[in-house]
């Protein structure tokens, strides 16, 4: 596998993680100390890691209650141990615009950070 294949591999990880609700499946993709910050309908939100899965992982989930769903990489930017990704997720009515630092710590890509507007 590539470095854009792995690294592709922990933002699908993360897209069906959350979409899911599988806070295992997210813990795989963020590194423990990731931060999740962004506008959401004009409000600013600002996570740790425990936050966004206590948000993302309480049911009834995206999943649970059918919601449209898509999502999409838009870009794919890697240098050495570092990349950026700008992906396009549709949850619901929700559009959401993500731009998520990736370091690879130890041999294995991790989402260090997430950023997001709506």
């Amino acid at each position: 596998m590539n470095e854009a294949q792995a690294i592709t591999k922990v933002v699908e990880a993360y897209f069906l993680g959350a979409y899911h609700g599988n806070a295992e499946q997210l813990k795989q993709a963020f590194h423990p100390d990731a931060h999740i910050t962004g506008s959401f309908n004009g409000q600013i939100i600002d996570w740790s890691l425990n936050d966004f899965l206590a948000r993302v992982t309480t049911a009834p989930t995206a999943a649970q209650k059918n919601e449209k769903y898509d999502k999409e990489i838009i870009l794919l930017d890697q240098t050495s141990d570092a990349a950026m990704v700008k992906a396009r997720v549709m949850v619901g009515e929700y559009s959401f615009t993500d731009y998520i630092t990736l370091l690879k710590i130890n041999g294995k890509w991790v989402i260090r950070n997430k950023s997001f507007t709506t």
